[in-house]
Protein backbone atom coordinates (compact mmCIF):
# COMPACT_ATOMS: atom_id res chain seq x y z
CA UNK A 1 0.00 0.00 0.00
CA UNK A 2 1.26 3.48 -0.88
CA UNK A 3 -0.20 6.85 0.11
CA UNK A 4 0.51 10.05 -1.82
CA UNK A 5 -0.84 13.41 -0.73
CA UNK A 6 -0.66 17.06 -1.62
CA UNK A 7 -1.79 19.53 1.04
CA UNK A 8 -1.95 23.20 0.05
CA UNK A 9 -2.30 25.62 2.94
CA UNK A 10 -4.87 28.42 2.75
CA UNK A 11 -4.40 31.36 5.09
CA UNK A 12 -1.07 29.93 6.20
CA UNK A 13 0.82 26.67 6.18
CA UNK A 14 -0.26 25.47 9.65
CA UNK A 15 -3.04 23.11 8.62
CA UNK A 16 -1.11 21.68 5.67
CA UNK A 17 1.82 20.84 7.96
CA UNK A 18 -0.57 19.36 10.54
CA UNK A 19 -2.27 17.15 7.93
CA UNK A 20 1.06 16.02 6.48
CA UNK A 21 2.19 15.02 9.95
CA UNK A 22 -1.00 13.16 11.00
CA UNK A 23 -2.74 11.91 7.86
CA UNK A 24 -1.24 8.44 7.40
CA UNK A 25 -1.50 7.59 11.10
CA UNK A 26 -5.15 8.66 11.28
CA UNK A 27 -5.95 6.77 8.05
CA UNK A 28 -4.32 3.52 9.16
CA UNK A 29 -5.91 3.60 12.62
CA UNK A 30 -9.46 3.74 11.29
CA UNK A 31 -11.50 0.53 11.79
CA UNK A 32 -12.55 0.61 8.12
CA UNK A 33 -8.89 0.66 7.05
CA UNK A 34 -8.06 -2.25 9.36
CA UNK A 35 -10.99 -4.17 7.86
CA UNK A 36 -9.60 -3.58 4.36
CA UNK A 37 -12.26 -1.09 3.26
CA UNK A 38 -9.86 1.44 1.76
CA UNK A 39 -12.61 3.41 0.00
CA UNK A 40 -14.48 4.17 3.23
CA UNK A 41 -11.24 4.74 5.13
CA UNK A 42 -10.14 7.33 2.56
CA UNK A 43 -13.38 9.26 3.03
CA UNK A 44 -13.44 8.86 6.81
CA UNK A 45 -9.81 9.99 7.09
CA UNK A 46 -10.69 13.48 5.86
CA UNK A 47 -13.48 13.74 8.42
CA UNK A 48 -11.18 12.43 11.17
CA UNK A 49 -8.55 15.06 10.40
CA UNK A 50 -11.26 17.75 10.62
CA UNK A 51 -12.22 16.40 14.05
CA UNK A 52 -8.72 16.35 15.51
CA UNK A 53 -7.88 19.82 14.17
CA UNK A 54 -10.39 21.42 16.53
CA UNK A 55 -9.53 19.38 19.63
CA UNK A 56 -7.51 21.24 22.28
CA UNK A 57 -4.29 19.38 21.36
CA UNK A 58 -4.88 20.04 17.67
CA UNK A 59 -5.47 23.75 18.29
CA UNK A 60 -2.31 23.97 20.40
CA UNK A 61 -0.29 22.26 17.67
CA UNK A 62 -1.70 24.69 15.07
CA UNK A 63 -0.80 27.65 17.30
CA UNK A 64 2.76 26.35 17.69
CA UNK A 65 3.08 25.76 13.96
CA UNK A 66 1.75 29.27 13.32
CA UNK A 67 4.50 30.71 15.52
CA UNK A 68 7.15 28.68 13.65
CA UNK A 69 5.71 29.83 10.34
CA UNK A 70 5.78 33.46 11.42
CA UNK A 71 9.40 33.12 12.60
CA UNK A 72 10.39 31.55 9.26
CA UNK A 73 8.62 34.34 7.35
CA UNK A 74 10.43 36.97 9.38
CA UNK A 75 13.80 35.29 8.77
CA UNK A 76 13.11 35.20 5.03
CA UNK A 77 12.05 38.83 4.83
CA UNK A 78 14.83 41.39 4.76
CA UNK A 79 14.79 44.26 7.25
CA UNK A 80 14.19 46.70 4.38
CA UNK A 81 10.97 44.93 3.47
CA UNK A 82 9.61 44.96 7.00
CA UNK A 83 7.86 48.29 7.26
CA UNK A 84 5.89 49.80 10.07
CA UNK A 85 2.84 49.61 7.79
CA UNK A 86 3.16 45.81 7.57
CA UNK A 87 3.51 45.58 11.34
CA UNK A 88 0.48 47.82 11.83
CA UNK A 89 -1.56 45.71 9.39
CA UNK A 90 -0.69 42.52 11.28
CA UNK A 91 -1.62 44.05 14.62
CA UNK A 92 -4.93 45.42 13.37
CA UNK A 93 -6.18 42.90 10.85
CA UNK A 94 -4.37 39.57 11.10
CA UNK A 95 -6.47 37.53 13.52
CA UNK A 96 -3.68 34.95 13.80
CA UNK A 97 -1.49 37.56 15.50
CA UNK A 98 -3.80 37.70 18.53
CA UNK A 99 -2.63 35.62 21.49
CA UNK A 100 -6.06 34.05 22.07
CA UNK A 101 -6.73 33.34 18.38
CA UNK A 102 -8.33 30.04 17.40
CA UNK A 103 -6.04 29.32 14.42
CA UNK A 104 -8.36 26.56 13.15
CA UNK A 105 -10.97 29.21 12.29
CA UNK A 106 -8.65 31.22 10.04
CA UNK A 107 -6.54 28.68 8.18
CA UNK A 108 -7.10 25.50 6.27
CA UNK A 109 -5.77 23.49 3.39
CA UNK A 110 -6.85 21.69 0.30
CA UNK A 111 -6.04 18.02 0.18
CA UNK A 112 -5.62 15.57 -2.66
CA UNK A 113 -4.73 12.01 -1.73
CA UNK A 114 -4.12 8.90 -3.80
CA UNK A 115 -3.96 5.52 -2.11
CA UNK A 116 -2.48 2.75 -4.22
CA UNK A 117 -3.44 -0.73 -3.05
CA UNK A 118 -1.94 -3.26 -5.43
CA UNK A 119 -3.57 -2.46 -8.78
CA UNK A 120 -6.38 -0.31 -7.29
CA UNK A 121 -6.26 3.46 -6.97
CA UNK A 122 -8.37 5.42 -4.49
CA UNK A 123 -8.55 9.19 -4.89
CA UNK A 124 -9.94 11.68 -2.40
CA UNK A 125 -9.85 15.44 -2.46
CA UNK A 126 -11.11 18.45 -0.59
CA UNK A 127 -10.91 21.94 -1.96
CA UNK A 128 -9.60 22.96 -5.34
CA UNK A 129 -6.76 20.44 -5.59
CA UNK A 130 -7.27 17.76 -8.20
CA UNK A 131 -5.97 14.38 -9.22
CA UNK A 132 -5.37 13.51 -12.87
CA UNK A 133 -4.27 10.13 -14.20
CA UNK A 134 -2.38 10.14 -17.48
CA UNK A 135 -2.24 7.16 -19.82
CA UNK A 136 -0.63 7.28 -23.27
CA UNK A 137 -0.63 11.07 -23.19
CA UNK A 138 -4.34 11.34 -22.34
CA UNK A 139 -5.32 12.97 -19.02
CA UNK A 140 -8.23 11.48 -17.09
CA UNK A 141 -9.71 13.47 -14.19
CA UNK A 142 -9.86 11.41 -11.00
CA UNK A 143 -11.47 14.07 -8.81
CA UNK A 144 -13.71 17.11 -9.00
CA UNK A 145 -12.58 20.46 -7.60
CA UNK A 146 -14.75 21.76 -4.78
CA UNK A 147 -15.31 25.23 -6.18
CA UNK A 148 -18.00 27.60 -4.94
CA UNK A 149 -19.47 27.82 -8.45
CA UNK A 150 -20.67 24.20 -8.19
CA UNK A 151 -24.26 24.09 -6.94
CA UNK A 152 -23.47 21.29 -4.45
CA UNK A 153 -20.58 23.32 -3.00
CA UNK A 154 -22.63 26.52 -2.88
CA UNK A 155 -25.36 24.67 -0.95
CA UNK A 156 -22.78 23.25 1.50
CA UNK A 157 -21.25 26.69 2.04
CA UNK A 158 -24.60 28.35 2.74
CA UNK A 159 -25.58 25.50 5.07
CA UNK A 160 -22.37 26.25 7.05
CA UNK A 161 -23.49 29.91 7.34
CA UNK A 162 -21.00 31.16 4.78
CA UNK A 163 -21.67 32.85 1.47
CA UNK A 164 -20.16 33.22 -1.98
CA UNK A 165 -19.17 36.54 -3.51
CA UNK A 166 -17.23 36.94 -6.76
CA UNK A 167 -16.44 33.21 -6.78
CA UNK A 168 -14.84 33.37 -3.32
CA UNK A 169 -16.07 31.94 -0.02
CA UNK A 170 -16.82 34.50 2.66
CA UNK A 171 -17.57 33.96 6.30
CA UNK A 172 -16.49 31.26 8.66
CA UNK A 173 -16.86 27.82 7.13
CA UNK A 174 -16.82 24.90 9.55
Amino acid sequence: LSVFGVFDGHGGREVAVFVKKHYVNELTNLPSFKEGNIKNAAIESFLKIDEILVLPDGKLELKNESKLSKEDDEKNTSKNQQTSQMDMYRQLFDPKSKEDCDIALYTGCTACVCILDGDKFYFTNAGDSRAVLCKNGVAYPMSIDHKPELESERARIYKAEGWVNDGRIKGLIF
